[in-house]
């Protein structure tokens, strides 16, 4: 799944194509794909592409929005008649003909062009709000983690009231926005903190360290242009290079950058989990 470094590398390659365009028509191949409806968007200009958590936003001129969620296996394709540019989970529709068996929606732009969302697993989604609709959605969303509003102080809150490990609770979007797996398991060893503490076992000082490190490793996977690992490519196809450093992610049995200590996996909350059991030992002493 993307995550936030990969959707904002996204929002930035294609803003360029879309900003300014009308919306023409919104073609929908699978209903489930799509919720709301179609016409609220549709005759309006796009004003602003931007990013929430890991989710796309189309602002558009009439002041609704449209709103895509890529999950696992969702592909964003933006075509016109000089270039293809494609965001998501890599497959053959890459570079077959468009639309795909797995084309699941077609955004139709003036300039002859188009946004094909495809989606292998249809767990991905488009959603339409209405102003009011998308701040009550956006609601159930915590901040981002690289917002300023996010301080040493209410992070620290946030953890000493949940009982679960720390890397499953800086995962959840309701604590903080736009950490997923990859960026999780490297700010936890950055910041030397064994995976499998609880969160409400942190000090102060800890989670204002931490903080620091989540927004260290989101920021560097910006620079990066996301990970080109697993089920992601990011948008036209120039691969991100946040993968060459990472510091354990997908590194088990290979020597820990900092100290040499083979690095272990482990699951947690379903995901694999690496760390290094010298730099981020499971005891406080």
């Amino acid at each position: 799944m993307p995550e936030l470094p990969e959707v904002e590398t996204i929002v930035r390659r294609i803003t360029p194509y879309v900003v300014g365009k009308q919306l023409l028509q919104i073609i929908i191949r699978h209903p489930k794909s799509v919720l709301g409806d179609p016409k609220m968007v549709e005759g309006s200009t796009v004003t602003l592409v931007c990013r929430r958590a890991k989710m796309l936003v189309f602002e558009f001129s009439n002041g609704n929005a449209l709103v895509i969620h890529l999950k696992m296996t969702g592909q964003i394709l933006y075509q016109d008649a000089k270039l293809r540019l494609g965001g998501g989970h890599p497959t053959a529709d890459w570079v077959a003909q468009l639309p795909s068996k797995h084309t699941r929606a077609i955004l139709e732009f003036s300039q002859d062009s188009r946004v094909f969302f495809n989606d292998m697993r249809v767990f991905g989604w488009i959603k339409i709000f209405s102003p009011s609709q998308l701040r009550q959605e956006f609601q159930k969303y915590a901040p981002d983690v690289i917002a300023a509003e996010v301080t040493s102080a209410n992070f620290f809150e946030k953890l000493q009231r949940r009982k679960q490990t720390i890397k499953v609770v800086i995962m959840d979007q309701v604590v903080v926005a736009g950490v997923g797996n990859i960026y999780a398991n490297d700010a936890l060893h950055l910041a030397k903190l064994h995976p499998a503490r609880l969160a409400s076992s942190l000090t102060l000082v800890e989670a204002k360290i931490l903080l620091a490190a989540l927004r260290t490793v989101l920021q560097l996977g910006i620079e990066k242009q996301g990970a080109t690992i697993d089920s992601y490519r990011q948008i036209d196809g120039f691969s991100g290079s946040y993968q060459d450093v990472v510091r354990v992610y997908g590194r088990s049995g290979l020597p820990c950058l900092v100290c040499g200590e083979l690095i272990r996996r482990t699951k947690l909350g379903g995901r694999g989990t690496f760390f290094c059991p010298n730099c981020q030992p499971e005891v406080v002493s």
